[in-house]
């Protein structure tokens, strides 16, 4: 039976594409509404094509299916049309731009059959259907057998005993179908009743224009059955709060859609990289249908993305502007429904261990949307994290009755309300109290599907949100996601994917296809999940689905949006995330927190010039304006000599000084006579808090400042002979210590006062890297000219070179002893390749990126014989972390656009964690395996 069902669908397919072959010339389409009559009254849907060139085969979405051999084999037969048509006049007369239907409906309880229609009232019309079918199937290899059924000759077209199409001209349409009873049942139904009768399909259909391809139309009464074929069978059972048998069956529960609404029939366009469903419902609340329970309701702005989490992998809100007629209706809705009596019984229970009329307290609390959501779904679904969410008229009236139901509740069990309450701290200034709800069934009986999702065992209050979890512990990651701003609507990829969307509605549903991929296992038949699996990489291209439903004048306006990722990448695993609204260019810093130096602290920039203390937990702590970007790195240093520390750097202008609350210090900041050149260093030769501060400044000076930020007068240099752009550094070999630093033609190595110290004969052009001190063997500087050679420069004035290739001006260069061999090594990036050598210049490894890479590398520390290479890559938001061997550490690359830092934010965890700025204005955590 699949077997003919492909090679029907192959000539469905094969015959749209002969006409698309002959449609050379655009005709005006006049909708022929007689097909109709054809469709089955008891089909789940149908499409209907409208202009034959309507298969967009060219769509790279239709091509990923393609070559993912989803619909490949009738897909591909499109473009093999032209050599079995072309020059066939006997074929090209009568197939114009007409259009056809592709009905479906069921033979047995489970086989879906097709049935093509198309309007064939003339004898040219038959004639060019004749022909092309027996091209494809040529009358002497297949054989045509007619029979009549009710004055009509139906013919068999067969193979080696099997019967691939049955077809028939009746009453001017042709009908075709791999099954002879479908062809039957639409001759029968011509003369009698038709969706025609039926006032709900032909509301749906006048509102369709004739600019529109492709529509499909659903019949939600025969709809339930087809999508319940997909779905899981098996039943699982729970136990609820009232000692009842909870049996959950997803087949079962698709039957509920049957009342959704009458007809819906949607418009169909294809883009590239989305495919948009647009059309109307009709529903009815003397049928007792669900749509109409949003009767009397203006669309209403939906905040749902802005109170769930990044990690959400699917929502559905309802949004009313009258909330009075709303749950008005939606008593009248449940009141002719199966489920009435009992819901009515869990209530009552509910009310009497709460002694409060739960359905009134509920509605007075309730502003103008109520929300089910689920995070990233794990392997085992029954382990997701859900949420029901209000959105309430006020916090305050909401914990009060809050307060209220649970007071009364644990008296009746002689209990305290503290005993059903505790504090959540996110870090020592940020605290929520998290109370056990003792009836976490409640929104599936208040709300009906798909309210029933969620089980609201803990709940606790964000702003004006009342937030119920069926998990303690994903309750308490809820509210540290919300303090860090690290909502969907913060999400790059929701973000692009919400440009699609409308802000206003009254239903809208998100599912996120690769966060919630883990529920088909859970959701489907085997069948069905064997094919999930096998298709696995294309379906994971599919990035999101929206649906958006709107209530205006009497109809209901859907508004889906499919969109598709051909480059789909894994979301970020981190330990926390944070937004800060801006992009972030700025390294950043992890710093110590004097107040709990255990817990250390994050420091950046943003590039509005912002800056930013975040707290261990990813908190934003406080933000303060600077006029220009910080040029270089941010030092922490002990100004009072009491312990508290602050943090000090430059812009191009100014010097500061900043205490950890973000304040100025002092007389901070310290306006420059010249601009600087180069980010500030900080030396304290002797560990006593006497700290200099040494920069460089744009009328070639190098000044040095004590810690006050006033000019050292016993420095005595003068002045270099270009400008210097990197900072100013403090080298100590033994126990001499060395003020070093270049410009473009020079390498400075002074004393402490500024005097000549080392003298070197080396001449040439240096590149734009840093001077590096290198300790390995004989001490020496390292230094790279513009071409890429090596130099090192001895403490005695000596050099020697390093010839170990050829590089652009522009290229990066650090040095270290990355393996512990005792002999340095050479790390290069030039445009957009990496390439690691030792001295010698044997290659250690070398690296390809798809981008021109802007960052220098950086050199990380992870013990005595182990350094590793960090690159970013800010064109594709990736970043990556060598070992010294030149593979990639476990789990790299990861998502980031900054450079990033490494090292501990809590002496309690003992493992390293990782900051990066990310696209969006994001701060990730990652914890580095």
């Amino acid at each position: 039976m699949k077997r003919n069902l492909i090679l029907f669908l192959i000539f469905v397919v094969a015959l749209v594409a002969g006409f698309i072959y002959f449609t050379k010339d655009e005709v005006t389409f006049i909708k022929e509404t007689s097909v109709y009559k054809a469709v089955p009254v008891t089909t789940p849907g149908f499409f209907e094509f409208r202009s034959l060139k309507s298969i967009p085969v060219d769509n790279p979405i239709i091509k990923e299916m393609k070559d993912s051999n989803i619909g490949n084999s009738f897909l591909g037969l499109i473009t093999q049309m032209d050599s079995l048509v072309k020059d066939n006049n006997d074929v090209q007369s009568g197939l114009r731009n007409e259009s056809f239907i592709l009905a479906f409906n069921f033979s047995g309880k489970t086989d879906l059959i097709p049935l093509f229609i198309k309007n064939a009232n003339t004898n040219n019309k038959k004639t060019s259907v004749k022909n092309l079918i027996e091209l494809l199937y040529p009358v002497s290899q297949y054989r045509y057998e007619e029979s009549n059924y009710s004055g009509n000759k139906i013919t068999a077209v067969s193979k080696e005993n099997s019967s691939v199409l049955f077809f028939c001209f009746s009453e001017g349409i042709f009908l075709a179908s791999p099954k002879a009873t479908m062809v039957e049942q639409a001759i029968r139904q011509m003369n009698t009743y038709t969706i025609l009768n039926d006032r709900f399909f032909t509301e749906v259909n006048k509102t369709v224009t004739l600019q529109s391809d492709v529509s499909l139309y659903i019949n939600h009464v025969n709809f339930p059955e087809l999508v319940g074929n997909w779905m899981n069978r098996k039943s699982t059972q729970s136990v609820n709060e009232f000692g009842e048998t909870v049996r959950l069956n997803y087949k079962n529960r698709t039957e509920s859609f049957g009342d959704f609404a009458s007809w819906t029939e949607l418009d169909v366009e294809f883009d590239d990289d989305k495919i948009l469903f647009n059309g109307v419902s009709v529903a009815d609340d003397s049928l007792n249908h669900f749509l109409s329970v949003f009767d009397g309701q203006d669309a209403v702005n939906s905040k749902a993305d802005e109170v769930l989490p990044k990690n959400t992998s699917f929502f559905v809100s309802y949004s009313f502007s009258d909330k009075n007629i709303f749950f008005e209706n939606l008593e009248r809705y449940f009141s002719h429904t199966d489920s009435y009596y009992k819901r009515e019984e869990q209530i009552k229970k509910i009310e009497t261990g709460l002694r409060t009329d739960f359905k009134e307290s509920l509605k007075g609390i309730v502003n103008d949307e109520v929300i089910v959501a689920a995070t990233t779904i794990p392997v085992d679904p029954s382990h997701m994290t859900t949420f029901f969410i209000l959105h309430t008229e006020g916090r305050t009236l909401a914990v009060e009755q809050l307060t209220s139901w649970l007071s009364s509740y644990a008296a009746r069990k002689g209990a305290e309300l503290s005993s059903l309450s505790k504090i959540y701290s996110v870090d020592r200034e940020t605290k929520f109290t998290i109370y056990e709800f003792p009836y976490p069934s409640f929104p599936g009986i208040w709300l009906g599907k798909p309210f029933a999702a969620a089980k609201a065992n803990f709940v606790a209050f964000h702003d004006n949100y009342m937030v119920f979890s069926n998990s303690e512990k994903g309750l308490e990651e809820y509210l540290h996601n919300m303090v860090l701003d690290a909502s969907l609507d913060h999400e790059v990829r929701y973000l692009k994917f919400k440009q699609n969307i409308a802000n206003r509605s009254n239903v809208n549903t998100y599912i996120d296809v690769n966060r919630a991929y883990s529920f088909s296992k859970q959701l489907f038949n085997p069948e069905i999940t064997r094919e999930v699996e096998e298709k696995e990489e294309a379906l994971r291209k599919i990035q999101a689905v929206n649906w958006q439903i709107i209530h205006d004048k009497e109809l209901f306006f859907n508004s889906m949006v499919l969109a598709f990722n051909p480059k789909a990448q894994e979301e970020a695993q981190t330990t926390w995330q944070s937004n800060i609204g801006n992009s972030i260019q700025f390294k950043p810093q992890i710093v110590v927190n004097h107040d709990n130096p255990a817990n250390r602290e994050v420091i950046l920039q943003d590039e509005q010039n912002n800056l930013y203390q975040i707290t261990n937990e990813g908190r934003v702590r406080w933000t303060i304006s600077v006029a220009e970007p910080v040029i270089g790195e941010i030092f922490q240093v002990d100004y009072y000599k009491n312990g508290k520390l602050q943090y000090l750097f430059n812009t191009k202008n100014r010097l500061y000084l900043i205490d950890r609350n973000g304040n100025n210090v002092a007389h901070f900041p310290v306006v420059f006579s010249s601009p600087a050149t180069a980010g500030v260093n900080v030396f304290d030769y002797d560990n006593n808090r006497n700290y200099r501060y040494f920069i460089p400044h744009e009328n070639k000076k190098v000044v040095a400042y004590d810690y006050t930020g006033k000019v050292v007068s016993g420095w005595i240099f003068k002045q270099t002979d270009h400008l210097v752009t990197t900072p100013i550094q403090h080298f100590r070999v033994g126990r001499r210590d060395f003020i070093v630093f270049k410009d473009k033609s020079r390498i400075y190595i002074l004393d402490r006062r500024g005097n000549s110290r080392v003298n070197t004969s080396a001449t040439f052009e240096n590149s734009r890297n840093p001077l590096i001190l290198n300790l390995d063997g004989i001490p020496k500087i390292v230094a790279t000219d513009v071409t890429g050679k090596v130099y090192y420069i001895f403490f005695d004035g000596k050099y020697s070179e390093k010839k170990i290739g050829k590089f652009g001006a522009d290229h990066f260069f650090t040095c270290d002893d990355l393996n512990g061999n005792g002999v340095p090594d050479f790390v290069f990036i030039d445009g957009n390749e990496l390439k690691v050598m030792d001295e010698n210049g044997k290659k250690l490894y070398a690296e390809k990126f798809d981008n021109l890479i802007k960052d220098p590398p950086n050199i990380y520390i992870f013990g005595p014989k182990m350094k590793k290479v960090g690159v970013v890559d800010e064109s594709s938001n990736r970043i990556y972390l060598y070992n010294p061997e030149g593979h990639l550490h476990d789990g790299f690359p990861l998502q980031g656009s900054s450079q990033f830092s490494i090292g501990k934010m809590s002496e309690a965890t003992g493992s390293l964690s990782l900051l990066v700025g990310s696209d969006g204005g994001n701060l990730f955590n990652y914890t580095l395996n």
